[in-house]
């Protein structure tokens, strides 16, 4: 009797460290069930608010002081969260905080999965819906991030009531569940713009620092960050239309920003539908704090990859990417997070190149040309040449590795074309004129 007595007090002990949604915080879920980190503090309280929506007894709180942009807590749940039918996560907000403040539901324990939703109201409570449609079953973990992207000091602003975490159905969505389609320019006001971590990134869409009039992503390598951390772009449901690459229109382009100049930046793209199907290239920074576009070309793979020409031949698709800041190196060697940017995914060169297109470093003549333009530099080796159409078409290559090169424009039709000539101190782009 003894024996079977606590065999039960250790089993009910043991069950007491996960849990099941629903959860609203009224008795089963406890203050020691939370697991917190890099500064946030939650604990199981009685509800210093309770009107509006929410008038139940006890919540939880998250008090935010110092450690990191991304702190918070977490809870362990008894079995892996299943999105087959149900496929989204909501629950009541109450903060200070201004109106906008990113909460961000993240999903832990197999494919990480996190969705950012903002505050709309301030000084009341509030339902927010965190959409999970796709998320395989694999996760059993909840983490609550409140101000995501911000450090937090102690104060009201950074003190969050929420309860009644709640698993269900969703919105019904009139088009296709937010998928994405290239180009991606976090722009377009009809279009949800979405980002999905792995590996210990941190990122979000946020106004651009140095231009109030844009958006972006900014993209953070946390401490705990992999070497391999990164940032799929949009849904893991992939991009509504397959990315038409082949072995001559093999690139992809982004502007993007770094703090230092010579940066890894590597892009993946694959089968939605099947991960085994991947190709991955990889390209440096040339500019320290400033944007800069930057061209992948999925011939250039990176080292122990998949071929383009591999995957072609067995006809495989590309419709989903990922992009990965200071490739190779994990958080804690970094020694200190630091935030890169990205916008404006294209497929191919765009259009917008040409704004970038110079003739300073490279001499070149003549321009406008019928036959041939003649492109030098005495002091730089140029170890490749690619000149696009402003549809962002490839139509000449060339590696040269010469500080001279004569490209034959004879059988171009007449316009305005773009080079992109890489040399051993960086990349350069040069306007063509065919006449």
């Amino acid at each position: 009797m003894k024996i079977s007595t606590l065999f039960t007090l250790l089993l009910v002990a043991f069950l007491g460290n996960s849990q099941s949604l629903p959860i609203d915080f009224e008795s089963v879920v406890e203050t020691g069930d939370f697991e917190n980190f890099d500064g946030g503090v939650a604990t199981v309280i009685t509800n210093p608010q309770s009107n509006g929506i929410n008038t139940s007894s006890t919540v939880a709180q998250i008090v935010r002081d110092g450690g990191a942009i991304y702190a918070g807590s977490k809870i362990l749940l008894d079995a892996n969260l299943d999105f087959s039918t149900n496929t989204a996560l909501s629950m009541k907000v109450f903060t200070t905080a201004p109106v906008g403040t990113i909460v961000k539901f993240k999903l832990e324990g197999g494919e990480i999965a996190e969705r950012d939703v903002p505050t709309t109201v301030t000084g009341e409570w509030e339902t927010l819906t965190w959409e999970f449609a796709g998320i395989t079953a694999t996760n059993n973990y909840v983490v609550f991030m409140f101000d995501f992207g911000n450090v937090g000091n102690g104060s009201e602003t950074s003190t969050f009531l929420f309860d009644d975490v709640v698993q269900g159905p969703g919105e019904v969505q009139e088009e296709p569940g937010d998928q994405l389609d290239l180009p991606v320019t976090f722009e377009d006001p009809d279009v949800e713009y979405s980002v999905i971590d792995f590996e210990g990134n941190a990122s979000m869409v946020i106004v651009d620092p140095t231009d109030p009039s844009n958006t972006v992503v900014m993209s953070t390598k946390t401490i705990t960050a992999a070497p391999w951390a990164g940032t799929t772009i949009g849904t893991n449901a992939g991009f509504i239309t397959d990315i038409p690459l082949t072995l001559t229109d093999s690139q992809m382009s982004a502007r993007v920003w770094s703090p230092t100049a010579g940066t890894p930046i590597r892009l993946k793209v694959e089968d939605a539908n099947d991960v085994t199907h991947t190709c991955e290239t990889e390209t440096n920074t040339t500019l320290a704090g400033e944007w800069e576009t930057i061209v992948f070309d999925f011939t250039n793979e990176g080292p122990g990859t998949a071929l383009l020409s591999v995957g072609l031949d067995n006809g495989w698709i590309y419709n989903k990417a990922s992009i990965f800041f200071n490739y190779g190196t994990d958080g804690a060697t970094v020694g200190e997070e630091i935030s890169y940017y990205f916008d404006d995914v294209h497929f191919g060169v765009p259009v917008a190149l040409i704004e970038e297109a110079k003739e300073i470093t490279f001499n070149v003549s003549p321009n406008p040309t019928s036959d041939i333009w003649s492109i030098s530099n005495e002091n730089l080796e140029i170890s490749r040449v690619e000149v696009y159409d402003l549809n962002g078409k490839l139509v000449y290559i060339e590696r040269p590795n010469s500080t001279i090169i004569n490209i034959n424009a004879l059988n171009l039709k007449e316009g305005v074309y773009v080079s992109r000539l890489i040399t051993p101190s960086g990349t350069e782009f040069v306007k063509l004129v065919k006449n």
